[in-house]
Formats: C-alpha cells, sequence, structure tokens
C-alpha cells in the first residue's frame, strides 16, 4: 500500500509541471544510487501509463575506476525496463566538486536538447533539501536560500541549458522512504564510496542530521517558511521582469521605481546575469551597494557590475554588454527568452510549498 501511494504522490508531483514542458522526451538523470533508481522505476511507471518517452541519462564523471561499469549496470537495467539509455562521460575530469557538478549539468542539459527535449528529472529528496538548507545557513545565505531547492527549476548552466527545466519530483520523499521501496521491490542500488568521506562538507551534514534527534524535520519546517515567503518576493519578481524590455542592441531596460532595496537588488541581480548570459550573478552585497547608489536622491550616473554597464534613462536603466568586459551584446531573442523563463520560474515558485514531508 505504501508503494501505490509513493507512485501517486510522484505522480502528483510530475502532474504539477506544466504540461508544455513535458512535451517530447523527458531525460531522467541517473547514477544508479538509490534515490536515482528510484527516481528510474517510478518514471518509468509514470511514463508507461501515459505514453511519454523517457530518455536515461548517466554521467560518467571519470573521477573513479568504478563509474564506467555502474553506468553499464544502469544501462542494462534500462534495457531490461524498455528504455532508451545513453552513458555521457566527462573528457576533461577535474577532482572538484564543482567543477563536476557544472560539467555534469553541462553534459546532461546537451544531451537532452539534442534529443528535443526540455525537462530532466532528478533525484533529490527531502533529504538532500534538509542538507542543503543546513549548508547554506552555515555559509551565511539569506532567507531567500534558505528557501531551499525548488521543485521546478531553470538549467544552472549557460549557454548548454538554455530551454532546459529541471523537476525533482521526489523532494517530498525521504531517502529513507525510498529505500524501503526499492527493498520491497527486491531492487539494489550503488553506494557512492565518496558518500562516506568526511572531507566533503555535504556528508559531515548529513551525518549531523542523522545524529540529531528531530533536526531533519526542523529543518524542513524553516525552509517551508522560507519558501512561502520566497513564493510571495517571487511573485512580485514575476510581475516586474515582464515589464522589462528588451532592446535591438541586446541591452534591457528595466525601471526600479517603487521597488524595496532587497528586491531591486534581487532583480538586478536577475537581469545582469541574463544581459551578460551567466551562469549566476554578481555578489549580494555589490547588488546590494548597487540598488543603493540607484535609489540614492543625489541621482545615479551609471555603473559596471559582472560585465554589464548600466546608464540612466528618462524611462528607468539601460543595462547592456560593457564593450571591456569581452561580452559580446545578447542576442535579443535569446535575452527576452531568459528573462521570460525566469519570470515563468517565479511564477511557478508555488509548487515549492508542497516539498515537505
Amino acid at each position: 500500500m505504501r508503494q501505490l501511494d509513493l507512485q501517486a504522490r510522484f505522480d502528483a508531483a510530475l502532474g504539477a509541471v506544466p504540461e508544455d514542458l513535458r512535451t517530447g522526451p523527458i531525460g531522467v538523470a541517473v547514477s544508479g544510487g538509490s534515490d536515482s533508481r528510484a527516481l528510474l522505476h517510478l518514471a518509468s511507471r509514470w511514463a508507461g501509463a501515459r505514453g511519454q518517452t523517457l530518455r536515461v541519462l548517466t554521467v560518467d564523471h571519470r573521477l573513479r575506476p568504478e563509474a564506467a561499469a555502474e553506468a553499464q549496470q544502469v544501462a542494462a537495467l534500462c534495457q531490461s525496463l524498455g528504455l532508451a539509455h545513453q552513458t555521457l562521460a566527462w573528457e576533461a575530469p577535474l577532482a572538484r566538486q564543482s567543477a563536476a557538478r557544472r560539467a555534469r549539468h553541462a553534459l546532461l542539459a546537451s544531451a537532452l536538447r539534442a534529443e528535443g527535449g526540455q525537462l530532466l528529472l532528478t533525484g533529490h529528496t527531502a533529504t538532500d533539501q534538509a542538507e542543503t538548507v543546513l549548508m547554506r545557513a552555515r555559509q551565511g545565505s539569506g532567507w531567500y536560500g534558505l528557501a531551499g531547492m525548488r521543485r521546478l527549476s531553470l538549467s544552472p548552466v549557460w549557454p548548454e541549458g538554455e530551454g532546459i527545466w529541471i523537476a525533482r519530483p521526489l523532494l517530498g520523499e525521504t531517502r529513507d522512504t525510498l529505500r524501503a521501496a526499492l527493498e520491497r521491490e527486491g531492487a539494489v542500488w550503488i553506494d557512492d564510496p565518496s558518500n562516506a568521506n568526511p572531507a566533503y562538507e555535504r556528508i559531515r551534514v548529513r551525518r549531523l542530521l542523522a545524529g540529531a534527534d528531530g533536526l531533519h524535520a526542523r529543518t524542513l519546517i524553516c525552509q517551508q517558511g522560507f519558501a512561502r515567503l520566497r513564493a510571495v518576493e517571487d511573485a512580485f519578481l514575476a510581475h516586474w521582469l515582464l515589464g522589462v524590455g528588451v532592446v535591438a542592441d541586446g541591452s534591457a531596460t528595466a525601471g526600479l521605481a517603487g521597488l524595496p532595496p532587497e528586491r531591486a537588488a534581487r532583480g538586478l541581480g536577475v537581469l545582469l546575469q541574463c544581459v551578460a548570459g551567466r551562469e549566476t550573478p554578481p555578489r549580494s552585497e555589490n547588488l546590494a551597494g548597487l540598488a543603493a547608489r540607484i535609489a540614492a536622491p543625489s541621482g545615479f550616473r551609471g555603473a559596471t557590475l559582472g560585465g554589464v554597464r548600466l546608464r540612466p534613462r528618462r524611462t528607468g536603466l539601460r543595462l547592456s554588454a560593457e564593450p571591456a568586459s569581452g561580452i559580446c551584446p545578447a542576442d535579443p531573442g535569446v535575452l527576452a527568452a531568459r528573462i521570460t523563463a525566469t519570470a515563468r520560474l517565479f511564477i511557478n515558485s508555488a509548487q515549492d510549498l508542497t516539498s515537505c514531508t
């Protein structure tokens, strides 16, 4: 009965993803670990009941000699399920987590785009959510970051991830729940030895959560409170972004009048990221300082941040690529699409309110 409940919850979570994003083949990122193995089984049943095509993708980072054999195990499992599978190899591996994460997302996004897909499923769980929130808190994140991972987000890499969305339909499930379901089915999974290495912060946080009674639940309760605040903030940001203009030369025009300082800084971060074609916005303290300068009674005469030049105009601000930074002006169509996608992401922010178990 519990397994049926799990499938129903999975189906509902994936059904909440906008329908137009579920057209074409859907990518499923599977490493062979318990979370992604459960994702594979649940997604396979969901797709089979609806005639939906799945493309299972496994990344071999080439950082461990066992990785190639593990990818082959996933391929064999997919063959038994009648699913197409592809192993993606990282040709220039670096033993650095941030580099591996970027390479993984770039490989997955590129492979899915080549198949004509736009939605990638990952196996992030409520357990991952609690770990992420505690890690962000330890790093000094503000309340917006403590709202945690989203059920639906844009690919974090650019330009490989252009047009690719990531859905996390297991974000309301704990790892223990998924492993219990796999055990009932007699399924096995692969344990990556790095998941026991305390050299990684996530593993240290994982042990902290496991050893402190009730900490996991309390962390998710806090995360949900911040997610509610984020949904409200995102609604305002989405409305503001839909009013941003895109000029034929690849620049953007926006008005900040009336925006509270924190929202102005956050909105500027989104636009600077879009205009510069970068994966992350400038640092939050730099954005806050810029927003304060723009709002100063003495008037704003212009500035440069994150490779983008900002100049005041009668209708607001003009943001364009700074020639000295080496950034090419954005294609106006691509820039408009990226701004619109971000606004759509914010509109869908309410999904995150159902992610707590």
